[in-house]
Order: structure tokens, then C-alpha cells, then sequence
């Protein structure tokens, strides 16, 4: 979490608590407020989810909505678990006889809030389990509008806290609704026309006989089997012209491990339109870039590669890191593509050879361009991090514009590994010291 996140996730809360402060009494206002930050932040996720384009410009992207996305669910559980432990009866209500079938339906809905939200922070489940489970969110929105508005509260209707949650949950709603309708939004037949597996993966074209809609490079689409209620899965656009896509395709989990190991040409799926705003440019107006990319982070530079011309712009400058070639699909392209294009400089960095990009390595790279430089990166985590201290060692004032890869980001057995052995680390050392301290001498009379 960094300082920025931080500071607005508190000052996030803190309005909630601010809004409703001079409106009820003060044995009510921390509740109250932490109602109204679990209702906000649920109606918030759903606007989200919806996937309006103004909503997802303003964000910066739908990967960065996904990110904010999981925030507000983290939101909306602590607020609904404040509010549920603190919160008692105040009044009779808007409607007095609604009033005690309003606390069993809060009861009810903040208990398939707490369902939910574990399932999707925890990566054993199924990916497809979660997924289905996940659209329960909106009726659980409803419940919430529900005690929200029947429950004996301290807040008087229309009042300004009143009024904003009525807001909010009117816009919660019409993009539940808005979610529903994209849900059943038809999708363009494709035919698998290559399948090329790869080490860990599959280079996959899918052919169309109709045109597809038009994609901007370093764009994501999703793909799903051609049948009823099927999974959509995103993935970023490797390539393609009007009536083909080219995917590359990593087994990450168990539909892309069932996909990587059965797909093979004549396979029917459906692919929906491009998204995104992660978009390097190619263009020959561009600025100078450095991309950067780990594995099959490489496919929104393939797309982009495969649009751009020889030119004498801005420079271009791709660091490519792979484990080995067996596993990077699409190495044979990108290395064409370098001697295609004089303003293409490419450093690859692999690691079945001893050769992995060093925080030093990625500094001296960095130290011979421009400061004003525009970064792109796609690829782990790590290698974000390793990006972001060498810019910053250095100065760099160009932006540095990124591709979230796992857009559930949901907790594995690692994750909980990592953050546990710091914490056994000082419940051991603590208890140690504890036992060390040796008893107080007894003192002589005088």
C-alpha cells in the first residue's frame, strides 16, 4: 500500500463519518457512518463493474477499476461489519411496521457481504465458483437499499446523509441493472484457425467471418466458450486485422490450464471488443518509451509492434524478460520486428541463461534516455517494483503507465505465508525476551 492510497482510503472513511456527524446524536455517529460507507462503497463497486466508458476514462482504465473495485469491497465489508456490531434501533422508522423486518434484512445482507468478500479474496476457490458466486452482489446491494431506508434510524429523510445514500443507491442499482444488460450483450463467433503451444502457454489466432470490432494495441478482450452462460475471461490482444485475434495465452488457472491443453484449430469460442486504455504509441508523432515486459506481458507490445512503421521518430526502447525461449511465446516475432524497425531497440534479458534484469541493469538502461521518457510496463510485480526504484533513483519525470495483470488479485497460501512470518518472527522474539528477563534481586534489610 503506498502513502498516497493510504491517505485517500482514510480520508475516504473519514467523510463518511464527517457527513452524517451533525445529524444524529453522538452515541450514533460512528455507525451511522460506517453504514454509510458500506452502502457508498457497495454502490461504488457496482458502478464499477458496470463498465461505463466515461466511468473507466476517469479511472485511467478498467485495470485500474478493478483495483479500486477491490478497495471499495474491503470498504464495504468493514463499514457493514462496524455498523452491524455498533448500530441499535433509534426511532420508529419511515414506515414503523417495515422497521424490525428492516434489521433482519441488514442481518441478512451483511451476512452474504461477509460470504462473499471471503470468497473472493481467497484463491482456492475456483475461479469460476467465485465468478458466479460474485453476481449474488447486486441482490445483496438491494437487501442493503432495503434496511438502509426501512431500519429505525437516527436520520431524518432528507437529510443530506439520507439524500446522498438515496443517490447512491439509485446509481448502485441502475448499474446493477447496467452489468445484467452487458451480461447478455452478444459477442462475435470466432474459429480457431492457428493453436502453437509454447512452454506454459498457447499462441493461439482466432479467424472470424465477420469483421470484428476495431481494437487500439496494448488493448484486452474477453474470451469464452461458445455456449450458454459460459465464463468470460480477459486477455490482451497480441494481434490481428479485421477478422482475426491473436492471443498469447499463459495456464494460470484452471480455465486457461483446460484451455491451453484442449484448444486446437476449429474450435468455436467468442470474443468480445477491445478495452483498456493501456496504449504505447506507435505512431510516428510519439515520444520516446522504454517498454518493459515479463513473459506474455510481451502481447500488448506485439500489437503495437505489428501496427508500427519504420520511421526516424522517437526512439523505442523494449526490455523483454523471459525465463527462457521455449517459454516466450512470440520471441521470434519480436526480434523480426526489431530488425524491421530502425527505432526499435531491443534488450532482452534471459534467465535459463544466467541473464536477468539487476536493479543495476535497469538503471544503466534507463541512464541513456531521455528523463522526460514515457514508460510502459506489463509484467509481475517484481519487475514493477525494480522499474519504479530505478526511475526514481534517477529522476525520471516522463510517466510510467501500467497493465494489472490478475484482475481478481485474490489472496493465496503465499500471500498469507508472507505476511504471517514476519509476524511469528516477532511473537517468537518477544516471547524469547520474555523469558530472558531474569527475576529481581531480593533485597538485603538494613
Amino acid at each position: 500500500m503506498t502513502k498516497k492510497t493510504l491517505v485517500l482510503s482514510g480520508l475516504f472513511i473519514l467523510f463518511h463519518i464527517a457527513c452524517v456527524a451533525p445529524f444524529v446524536p453522538l452515541a450514533n455517529i460512528l455507525p451511522a457512518g460506517l453504514g454509510a460507507l458500506s452502502m457508498t462503497s457497495m454502490a461504488f463497486s457496482l458502478i464499477l463493474s458496470a463498465r461505463w466508458r466515461i466511468v473507466d476514462h476517469l479511472m485511467g482504465g478498467p485495470d485500474k477499476s478493478y483495483a479500486c473495485h477491490r478497495w471499495l469491497g474491503l470498504f464495504a465489508l468493514a463499514g457493514a461489519l462496524g455498523h452491524w456490531g455498533l448500530a441499535e434501533s433509534v426511532g420508529s422508522g419511515v414506515l414503523p411496521f417495515l422497521a424490525t423486518g428492516g434489521e433482519t434484512v441488514g442481518t441478512i445482507a451483511a451476512t452474504g457481504l461477509i460470504a462473499l468478500t471471503a470468497m473472493a479474496l481467497i484463491r482456492a476457490i475456483p475461479y469460476h465458483l467465485w465468478k458466479a458466486t460474485h453476481m449474488l452482489m447486486g441482490p445483496i446491494f438491494l437487501l442493503a437499499c432495503y434496511h438502509t431506508f426501512f431500519v429505525a434510524s437516527p436520520l431524518d429523510v432528507g437529510a443530506a446523509p439520507w439524500t446522498m445514500m438515496a443517490v447512491m443507491s439509485a446509481l448502485g442499482l441502475l448499474a446493477w441493472g447496467q452489468t445484467l444488460r452487458r451480461k447478455s450483450m452478444p459477442t462475435l463467433l470466432v474459429t480457431v484457425e492457428r493453436a502453437e503451444p509454447f512452454e506454459g502457454g498457447i499462441d493461439v489466432l482466432f479467424r472470424s467471418k465477420k469483421p470484428l470490432a476495431r481494437f487500439h494495441p496494448g488493448q484486452f478482450a474477453t474470451i469464452a466458450h461458445n455456449h450458454a452462460r459460459s465464463e468470460t475471461h480477459p486477455f490482451t490482444i497480441a494481434g490481428g486485422d479485421a477478422t482475426s485475434r491473436r492471443f498469447l495465452i499463459r495456464a494460470a488457472g484452471d480455465w486457461t490450464e483446460r484451455f491451453v491443453q484442449t484448444v486446437k484449430p476449429g474450435d468455436q469460442f467468442r470474443i468480445g471488443a477491445g478495452v483498456g486504455r493501456f496504449r504505447p504509441q506507435h505512431h510516428r508523432s510519439r515520444k520516446e518509451q522504454i517498454w518493459v515486459a515479463g513473459g506474455v506481458g510481451i502481447t500488448p507490445f506485439l500489437a503495437t509492434l505489428e501496427k508500427m512503421q519504420p520511421d526516424n521518430g522517437a526512439r523505442v526502447t523494449l526490455v523483454y524478460c523471459i525465463k527462457s525461449r521455449s517459454s516466450a511465446g512470440g520471441i521470434e516475432d519480436v526480434e523480426n520486428h526489431s530488425i524491421r524497425l530502425p527505432q526499435l531497440d531491443l534488450i532482452i534479458f534471459d534467465e535459463s541463461e544466467g541473464n536477468r534484469l539487476t536493479p543495476y541493469q535497469m538503471t544503466e538502461i534507463l541512464r541513456g534516455l531521455s528523463a522526460r521518457t514515457v514508460a510502459y510496463l506489463c509484467g509481475p510485480e517484481g519487475l514493477k517494483a525494480l522499474l519504479k526504484q530505478a526511475w526514481q533513483t534517477l529522476g525520471m519525470t516522463g510517466q510510467i503507465h501500467g497493465e494489472r495483470f490478475d484482475f481478481r488479485n485474490a489472496y493465496s497460501v503465499s500471500d498469507l505465508i508472507y505476511v504471517g512470518k514476519p509476524v511469528w518472527r516477532a511473537a517468537r522474539h518477544w516471547a524469547i525476551n520474555e523469558r530472558k528477563i531474569p527475576d529481581a534481586p531480593v533485597g538485603s534489610r538494613g
